[in-house]
């Protein structure tokens, strides 16, 4: 018995595999008594928040219009884990170094909060009332008009409907029913106090630049639109004016507030351009242009960024 065992252990001795295990083990002794007894799996720790487990849950209230249950629950969270994990092994590898989304994406997020706390104050009365003075242009109530139109359509009458117009015009002066003349469409026969933008939108550039130059009283004409000819009865005018703070206090509030963002955002971006020393290699073909666009007509022998 005792020759047996010893024959087979000297036959073990001399198996690669037996060798190798037995390194293996020696590496594992060595390693202990160095660095200690293993304490379990080490790494970077992932916390999820009750805050971020309740905007889990609210997301999905949202979308579904019920509350989830606790396995729902459990499930959304345990997804959040393997995309913050799948996310942070990315960036460990670099992977989302060249990608223009992701690079696109993270500068919006940290310009976000560069802006919102630089928007978290709301502006004062008296800051508000500065900035109106500062840019009364810009709220200053445009003239309104409000007006009759006559149409005399292009499409029924052709080349006759500057004439008919004429004759429609000489009609109405002379107190006729504007509701029996002309023709119908889907234009509007009245319009309340309007801007001349809006004047522009619904009948054209021509017709509102007619409608807001007339000075007179009564029906004029005829104006020419894409319709076709128009008789116009200015009925009130509006003059435009200075508004108070109050009445647009909500807008001049919600403009400081972005230009404060604006102006948050420029200066960090000029900070931290200034961490950095930027080198441009510009290829062959962008290489010899002057920096100041040529005021000369473009050709297509010049090449240009973007073409």
């Amino acid at each position: 018995m005792a020759s047996s065992v010893t024959g087979f252990l000297k036959r073990a001795i001399r198996e690669p595999l037996v060798h190798f295990l037995a390194i293996g083990a020696a590496l594992f002794v060595l390693n202990g008594l160095i660095n200690g007894p293993d304490e379990g799996p080490t790494g970077e720790t992932i916390t999820i928040s009750e805050g971020r487990v309740n905007q889990i849950a609210e997301s999905f209230i949202l979308l579904s219009g019920r509350l989830p249950t606790r396995e729902e629950v459990e499930s959304l969270v345990d997804d959040f884990v393997s995309e913050e994990v799948g996310y942070r092994e990315a960036v460990a590898m670099g992977i989302d170094a060249d990608d223009t989304i992701v690079r696109r994406r993270m500068r919006q997020k940290l310009e976000f909060l560069i802006e919102d706390g630089a928007a978290s104050d709301q502006p004062t009365q008296a800051e508000m009332q500065a900035w109106l003075d500062k840019h009364a242009d810009q709220y200053h109530l445009p003239e309104r008009r409000a007006f009759r139109q006559v149409l005399l359509s292009a499409d029924k009458r052709g080349a006759g409907a500057a004439r008919d117009a004429d004759a429609a015009l000489a009609s109405l002066r002379s107190g006729a029913d504007p509701a029996k003349l002309g023709d119908s469409s889907m234009l509007p026969a009245a319009a309340p106090l309007t801007t001349q933008e809006g004047v522009t939108g619904l009948f054209g550039t021509d017709f509102a630049a007619a409608a807001f130059a007339h000075q007179g009283e009564g029906w004029f004409g005829p104006v020419a639109s894409p319709y076709g000819q128009h008789l116009i009865n200015v009925s009130s005018i509006e003059q435009g004016r200075p508004v108070a703070l109050s009445e647009v206090a909500d807008r001049v509030s919600a403009d400081i507030v972005e230009s404060r963002r604006n102006e948050a955002r420029d200066a960090f971006h000029a900070r931290m351009r200034q961490r950095y020393h930027i080198r441009i290699e510009w290829p062959d073909p962008w290489k010899d242009l002057p920096a100041t666009p040529d005021p000369a007509p473009k050709t297509k022998s010049t090449p240009e960024v973007g073409e």
